[in-house]
């Protein structure tokens, strides 16, 4: 229906072309004569309304036809969907869907696989693979005892979407284990030698016990389907198989979405790729003898197991080189750290060191400072007291005595007006030029009568002191 419309419609845009264009010659030609016949235009636009009103009539009916074959091509899809949709309903009462169809159905995929599995244990239990026990006649062979000990079968009882869903989510929790290997088998119950090919075999007791050690151990899986069920049929489509029986060990690996999307449409495999390790069908497979099929199979995964180990002795070396790598950076980011940390102890350190030392520098300084002061206000106190009165004078005199703390003694006279802070200068002075005395910090007392004089006294004159006339002052080192 589709490719009718789509044929239909280009006709149909060709003669509205060649319509539109004919309609555009006319009114060319109508404008070259009404150009070139000025005066008959001038009579038309004196003509009534209702010649305008026929001309526009008749127009229209002549573009009625044209509308209605443009509108032909839905018409008829129309028709024809109407007409097919019985057949279609029909078609699928007579044509139902069978037991195994339907590629996403996992319940019928399922189903399908049993009844595979269930065939080739059927089999399996025909053949009887015999194994010969010597032990209950003491070993001599003449009267063998036949034990019967029937092989479990390999294939899985799981849909084909299932069984690869398992595969590559075989080890979530270490996505570096490579995934097993995955042996397809397809079989044709309508080719004559299919039931021959399972006794004679995939019935065989080598192959048997090989894939089962293999199933048993992880190291491979077996799937296998009738081509008359949908998952038989799309990996007959997939894997392009043309006879039967048929036979393919692959590698099932994850793949990136954007790479099998373009390449495979199930949203199921979209992060599935296989690569395909051994194929055999029909005639290579009777050609050949059982144990060879065993061979072929032992030598595939041998030489898969082979390059996985190699892959995952590169992959461990590789591990271990970035190991190394990380360690040594380790190593390296550890004593670049110490350094930077000895670097800065070192600073701080200097810095204190600094600190310590432009504080003592200061602490000089000011002691420098404060001394002069001392000195200057010493001599400022003197110097405003008048200096030390003139030996003939009688009156309002202080003669003072000063008994050091070394045992020396000082004779000055004072007027009996000066304070005990000009005693305090006095003694400032001669101190700091007595050698052999640093008293910076001293104190004043007499024994008769005992009294101490501290800084509180220093605004007292020498008669409100008692010190005047006269008076022994002794000098004590605070500071000693």
């Amino acid at each position: 229906m589709t490719m009718a419309s789509d044929t239909t419609s280009p006709q149909s845009s060709a003669t509205q072309r060649r319509t539109t264009s004919t309609i555009s010659n006319a009114s060319s030609s109508n404008n070259n004569n009404t150009a070139q016949h000025p005066s008959t235009t001038s009579h038309d636009n004196n003509l009534p309304a209702n010649n305008n009103m026929s001309n526009n009539s008749s127009s229209s009916s002549s573009l009625f036809p044209l509308r209605l074959l443009l509108k032909l091509p839905a018409i008829l899809t129309i028709l024809l969907r109407v007409l097919i949709w019985p057949l279609i309903k029909l078609l699928n009462i007579l044509f139902a869907p069978k037991e195994f169809d339907g590629v996403h159905n996992s319940v019928n995929a399922d189903r399908a696989a049993r009844v595979f599995v269930g065939l080739v244990r059927t089999q399996i239990s025909v053949v009887r693979p015999v194994i010969a026990d010597s032990s209950a006649d003491g070993g001599d062979g003449d009267n063998v005892m036949e034990q019967y000990n029937e092989p479990s079968c390999p294939f899985v009882e799981k849909g084909y979407t299932t069984t690869m869903d398992e595969l590559v989510h075989n080890n979530p929790n270490n996505p570096q284990q490579h995934n097993p290997l995955l042996l397809l088998y397809l079989h044709s119950p309508l080719h004559s030698q299919s039931t021959k090919f399972i006794d004679n075999y995939l019935c065989h007791p080598q192959l048997l016990k090989l894939l089962n050690d293999n199933t048993e151990n992880n190291v491979v899986r077996c799937f296998g389907a009738s081509v008359h069920s949908a998952d038989g049929q799309r990996l007959s489509d997939m894997m392009e198989v043309t006879s039967f029986p048929f036979m393919a060990l692959v590698s099932v690996k994850k793949s990136s979405s954007s790479r099998s999307s373009s390449t495979n449409n199930n949203n199921t495999n979209n992060s599935i790729s296989m690569e395909l390790l051994l194929r055999l069908e029909s005639t290579q497979l009777y050609t050949i003898q059982p144990s060879q099929i065993t061979t072929y199979l032992q030598t595939a995964i041998t030489r898969h197991a082979t390059l996985i180990a190699e892959e995952t002795a590169r992959r461990l070396q590789r591990e271990e080189d970035s190991r190394l790598r990380e360690e040594q950076n380790q190593e390296y980011q550890e004593a670049l750290l110490a350094d930077q940390q000895r670097e800065m102890e070192r600073n701080e350190r200097m810095e204190q060191e600094r600190r310590k030392r432009e504080e003592e520098e200061e602490r000089v300084r000011l002691e420098i400072v404060k001394e002069q002061s001392r000195l200057e206000n010493a001599k400022r106190i003197l110097e405003e007291s008048g200096g030390e009165p003139d030996v003939g004078t009688k009156v309002g005199v202080a003669r003072m005595r000063f008994t050091l703390p070394n045992g020396k003694k000082v004779n000055r006279r004072f007027y009996s007006l000066d304070t005990v802070e000009v005693l305090r200068a006095f003694l400032t002075l001669h101190l700091e030029k007595e050698t052999g005395l640093e008293i910076k910090n001293f104190g004043l007392s007499t024994s008769f009568p005992k009294r101490s004089f501290g800084e509180e006294d220093d605004k007292l004159t020498l008669e409100e002191a008692g010190l005047a006339p006269q008076a022994v002052v002794m000098v004590q080192d605070l500071d000693a």
